[in-house]
């Protein structure tokens, strides 16, 4: 699969995949409350991953503006942990796989949008105003 970053600095893909992951930082949050009260037995362990997932989901995000490709295959990756936290509250599994493909169209479809945006500058604004 193809994850070629956007060359648009605040383009659509950056933005809806850097939304999306704070969403779900927030999510490992409320999941990690959930858990707090379903699992009694495990909340150390569960509040240990709700935290670092919420922290990871943060930093992923900021590491989007890099313009690179392995920041999108880190917030692709980062879909199972939060699939995996349905271990602690079984709903999760649904939100944690609601949340990933909701992440691999922000990817894909804010690619399309960001080439689709650069195609109608070409054409408007001319070669020179669509290279800024």
């Amino acid at each position: 699969m193809d994850i070629t970053p956007s060359t648009r600095k605040s383009g659509a893909q950056r933005m809806l995949c850097a939304t999306i992951l704070a969403c779900e930082a927030f999510v490992a949050l409320f999941g990690g409350l959930v858990a707090h009260g379903l699992a009694p037995d495990t909340r150390l362990v569960s509040w240990i991953l709700a935290l670092v997932l919420l922290v990871v989901f943060i930093l992923a995000a900021r590491l989007l503006s890099k313009g690179q490709a392995w920041p999108y295959w880190f917030g692709l990756a980062l879909q199972a942990p939060l699939i995996l936290f349905g271990l602690f509250v079984p709903a999760m599994y649904v939100v944690g796989a609601f949340f990933a493909v909701l992440y691999w169209l922000g990817v894909v479809k804010g690619r399309q949008l960001d080439r689709e945006k650069d195609a109608i500058d070409r054409r408007v604004l001319g070669d020179d105003a669509a290279a800024r």
